[in-house]
């Protein structure tokens, strides 16, 4: 699948600690393998938006099934109940 980040995920991403995000860019590129892990769940009433959990961040990303392409929207520092 192909994997691509908004600008605003990057930007998000440069202002993570180093320890959590080498689990994040992991989880990122693991997306591109399974889109919808163990863990993963769609955001309610987003539009086919889905989240991953990984430490105290969320990846947000969307699922294009028609393009087979998954494009990362954000990772949120916070619980997940801040999102919906």
């Amino acid at each position: 699948m192909k994997l691509s980040l908004t600008y605003s995920a990057y930007r998000e991403l440069e202002q993570i600690a180093r320890d959590p995000l080498r689990e994040i860019s992991a989880a990122i590129v693991g997306l591109a393998e399974d889109p919808l892990p163990t863990g993963s769940s769609m955001l309610e009433g987003q539009g086919g938006c889905h989240f991953l959990t990984i430490d105290r961040y969320c990846i947000l990303y969307h699922i294009d099934q028609h393009d087979a392409a998954l494009t990362v929207l954000g990772v949120v520092e916070g619980p997940i109940h801040a999102l919906h």
